[in-house]
């Protein structure tokens, strides 16, 4: 396929290490370990608590919880959460999540898949500071610099303070990819962006980008063997997307069609295309999304920027800066957290180009200090940024008290959901779904079109009902399940357990 070679025009990049030094292993460093155990141990805490508090972003980790049980249990991915009866390929393309059912077989919880995505994060850390040590060689200072950086940048933290997401086994392997890419092993690089595809759809596009960078690189240093595997990976990623777009998602969708598409607005849905409609969406509500840029570059102390790989991130967030949809404008949630393994590569090829082109005549003075001063001074800068930022966002909940702390209402709702048998059905409120969704069958209350189910668990203190109903036992008895057969077995704290028949 492609020979793993370095070129003239790759030295600044792939062999920063100079006069033949031998690179260090970041695989056998043990200061890469310490930083990749401590961002597991950090990420593992934060996300377990939050399900043992009962205190979940949204409904994704019970999704994903039934989701995945489903593969464990041999069966079609029928998600009763998302919707009663709905197949969750008909809402996004995520097949790469069921290589997590054979753990689920043995850890049938919620928590295997908080575990596993802090796991797959702290995996991430090894191919970054493994890029540090070739392009920014003979020394590991900078290298181990940026991976503590990376580690604990506030993308990836948003990610783990969202529960768990599809989207977390893409950052190790954007990591893997595009170090191998900046060390001039382009073959593990095409193979490393491969499987992307299969994380969501949206992904292929983010490989085509990769394709198209090999392409021009290779075109650039005249090597016809890199050009085509650029255009193979290129074909590779827009074909999966299309593919899963346009035909996977809606054959199993119940609508036949792709939801996220009327969230695009004058790009899908029932808007006819406009460019200037297309622009004007673009720019729309621009303090949020410039705010969100410039937080984006700003824990690789902007020098990310000099780089052509920081291009690669502009599919994701072009497709999300389209969208009509607000959460997908700021810093909340899951959705940055692919753009960190690209930014911080970016800076480190950047910084070993600079490193190895100071000397250069053609380059005025001027310049020349800031690019030394960058490659010299950036690993650093991007670790003091990364302790400043860590007081603003979800690592901070290590230092405080609540984080740790299961309240009465917590314990009323543990007893609660121990009154439903395994394999039970069960309606539930938004906060129960994940530990419930891992032993039972488990509709979410807010949906419409439910079927009876044996058990109905309510929490009134987080229902989501606006008002919260004062009477829970009218209230369901009355307006939700009128003389359907429900008795009350259970109450404490404001948790109710309800039986049918």
């Amino acid at each position: 396929m492609l020979e793993e070679r370095r070129t003239e025009a790759d030295a600044g990049v792939a062999s920063a290490g100079g006069d033949g030094a031998t690179v260090a292993s970041a695989y056998r460093d043990w200061f890469t370990w310490v930083v990749a155990a401590l961002v597991f141990g950090a990420y593992t805490v934060i996300s377990l608590f939050r399900l043992l508090t009962l205190t979940p972003s949204s409904w994704d980790l019970g999704i994903y919880t039934e989701y995945v049980k489903q593969y464990a249990d041999l069966r079609a991915p029928i998600v009763d959460i998302r919707g009663p009866g709905f197949n969750l390929l008909g809402d996004h393309f995520q097949v790469i999540v069921g290589l997590l059912a054979p753990f689920f077989r043995i850890f049938p919880s919620p928590a295997t898949l908080l575990v596993a995505q802090a796991l797959q994060t702290a995996v991430s850390v090894f191919p970054v500071v493994q890029a540090g040590f070739a392009v920014l060689g003979p020394g590991r200072s900078r290298g181990r610099a940026i991976g503590v950086a990376y580690g604990f940048s506030w993308g990836l933290q948003q990610m783990i303070n969202f529960d768990f997401h599809e989207i977390a086994f893409a950052v190790p392997l954007l990591a893997f990819s595009l170090s191998a890419l900046v060390r001039g092993k382009y073959r593990s690089a095409i193979l490393w962006a491969l499987p992307l595809v299969f994380v969501k759809e949206d992904q292929g596009f983010t490989v085509a980008a990769i394709g198209l960078y090999l392409v021009f690189a290779g075109r650039r240093a005249g090597d016809w063997r890199r050009m085509r595997g650029g255009v193979f990976l290129t074909a590779w990623g827009l074909a999966w997307s299309l593919l899963a777009i346009a035909v996977i998602i809606p054959h199993f969708n119940p609508q036949h069609e792709y939801y996220y598409w009327s969230k695009g607005g004058v790009v899908g849905g029932s808007s006819a295309f406009s460019p200037f409609g297309l622009a004007r969406q673009t720019v729309y509500a621009w303090p949020v999304k410039l705010q969100t840029s410039v937080l984006l570059l700003l824990p690789t102390a902007f020098v990310a920027l000099g780089s052509p790989i920081a291009l690669l991130t502009l599919p994701s967030i072009a497709l999300r800066f389209m969208s009509t949809d607000s959460s997908y404008w700021g810093t909340d949630w899951h959705y940055n957290a692919t753009v960190m393994p690209i930014l911080f590569i970016a800076a480190i090829e950047v910084m070993g180009r600079w490193g190895t082109r100071s000397a250069a005549t053609s380059v005025s003075p001027l310049w020349r200090q800031v690019t030394t001063a960058a490659s010299r001074h950036g690993a650093a800068m991007m670790v003091a940024v990364s302790f400043a930022m860590a007081f603003q966002f979800p690592l901070s909940s290590l230092w405080h008290g609540s984080t740790y702390t299961i309240s009465s209402h917590v314990q009323a709702d543990n007893a609660a959901m121990a009154r439903v048998p395994d394999g039970a059905t069960v309606t539930t409120t938004l906060t129960l779904l994940a530990p419930l969704a891992a032993r039972t069958d488990t509709f979410w209350i807010g949906n419409a079109g439910n079927p009876l189910t044996s058990y109905i668990v309510f929490d009134g203190e987080t229902s989501g009902y606006s008002p919260a109903p004062s009477n829970v036992t009218q209230f369901i008895e009355q307006q939700l399940y009128r003389n359907d057969g429900y008795r009350q077995v259970f109450e404490d704290d404001d948790v109710y357990v309800f039986e049918r028949g």
